[in-house]
């Protein structure tokens, strides 16, 4: 039986392994991701997302703690969760409208207790960063009249794989550390083309950014079976995230096409040049108050400093420091209902406010791009332990009048929890 359970184990590894090779963060083309490193996306699973992501202090028996390393030991048996995510977007500015649609697996993850309610391990698959948009405007050649058709193109996006430990100190607290290899790619392309000439001489710029390192960082949490004598809970928690000299590798290439037919030639300027990327420290800090299964109401807020951020180059590209706070709760009518299904579902509900990192310069003025957004959803109980979770999120990023650019959206999260005994050799045949 132990062998067998280890075997199950393996085969999961290998499912994450699998998965690291098509993972590309989440397929949605937004003007937004050409800043910095692109869309920056959370730990947070399915299960987190019905309430807009809270997780760094609420702790869950029944899903994977992947907010706050320092939450695993609630985690006493072995979980498999997977994640999928749907998103629609409506872009706006003076005068256009774009509507774009994308999705994509979100996430592989497991943990397993080395010892139950003491130390839980756990590794899994997330994407990093997303990198999807395309620019096309026009401009006048400097010192003519002249027009040029100017296009901007990037795709790609950063993975991480992920180790995480978490061990019980006693009841009350709890440590855990994160190492996670981050990895993949993104590649841009610039082109222009003069307009109303004879034959359309078009020369394209393309480089690409690969990154292969490791990142750091770590939690601490709080439990208070009790508080005022009563029988509500009380949790605290608190993440950092290490700033890392991440390595990366430059290549960049210069084509001639005419006609728009294949390039005609083609020029390496740089051929995979080593360097970094500076990725900035994040703190996180989440309270919340719970009554065992019943309810739970929390409050998140993270701080990353990305005017620490520099790009292969060593440049900031404009990014300032970024703040998100997060309020959510959930309610289960009766966890142990035999004769209601609907009792023992949990419901969701959670908002957040976030100062992302994009600033953009209108008329000179610089304002930062505001994402603001409501989730909710539900978990769904199968079998004894195990869940199918689903949750909603409709927001909107930046303004017309501030940011040039409004993006309307909603997303759809679709998550699997499995809960199993794992790793249990048994006294008995």
């Amino acid at each position: 039986m132990y062998h067998r359970k280890t075997s199950r184990f393996l085969s999961v590894l290998t499912v994450l392994l699998g998965f690291a090779m098509v993972a590309n963060g989440q397929a949605t083309k937004s003007p937004f991701t050409s800043l910095g490193i692109g869309d920056v996306i959370d730990n947070s699973l399915a299960h987190n997302q019905g309430t807009a992501g809270l997780g760094i202090s609420n702790g869950s028996y029944w899903h994977l703690n992947n907010m706050n390393p320092a939450l695993l030991p609630y985690n006493s048996l072995t979980v498999f969760s997977a994640g999928f995510v749907g998103i629609n977007s409506n872009l706006k500015s003076n005068g256009a409208n774009e509507q774009h649609n994308g999705g994509n697996i979100n996430y592989l993850a497991t943990a397993f207790p080395v010892k139950p309610g003491k130390w839980t391990t756990s590794i899994g698959l997330l994407p990093y960063s997303n990198v999807d948009y395309n620019f096309s405007y026009t401009s006048t050649v400097t010192g003519s009249t002249d027009l040029v058709d100017i296009s901007e193109e990037g795709t790609g996006g950063y993975n991480q794989f992920f180790w995480s430990n978490g061990y019980a100190i006693n009841k009350r607290f709890f440590v855990g550390v994160k190492a996670t290899y981050l990895f993949s790619s993104v590649e841009k392309k610039f082109s222009n083309t003069i307009q109303d000439v004879g034959n359309v001489y078009t020369p394209i710029v393309n480089s690409r950014i690969n990154l292969s390192d490791f990142v750091f960082g770590a939690g601490l949490a709080f439990n208070q079976d009790s508080i005022f004598n009563s029988r509500v809970q009380f949790k605290a928690g608190l993440t950092y995230d290490f700033e890392s000299n991440v390595k990366a590798q430059k290549f960049e290439s210069f084509d001639r096409s005419v006609n728009g037919q294949p390039p005609i030639s083609s020029d390496t300027l740089v051929n995979n040049q080593s360097g970094a990327i500076v990725l900035p420290s994040a703190i996180g800090a989440g309270i919340s108050f719970n009554r065992g299964l019943k309810w739970m109401v929390g409050l998140d807020v993270k701080m990353q400093q990305w005017s620490a951020y520099q790009n292969f180059e060593g440049e900031n590209n404009d990014l300032d420091d970024s703040y998100k706070v997060t309020l959510g709760g959930e309610f289960t009518p009766d966890p142990s209902s035999v004769t209601s299904y609907l009792s023992r579902v949990t419901y969701k509900l959670g908002a957040s406010y976030e100062n992302t990192p994009y600033v953009v310069n209108n008329n000179n003025t610089l304002n930062q791009v505001k994402d603001i957004g409501i989730n909710f959803g539900w978990s769904l109980p199968v079998g004894r332990y195990s869940s199918f979770d689903m949750a909603f999120r409709f927001g909107k990023r930046g303004s017309v009048d501030k940011t040039l650019i409004e993006e309307n959206y909603y997303k759809v999260y679709l998550g699997i929890t499995f809960n199993d005994q794992w790793f249990i050799k048994r006294k008995y045949d």
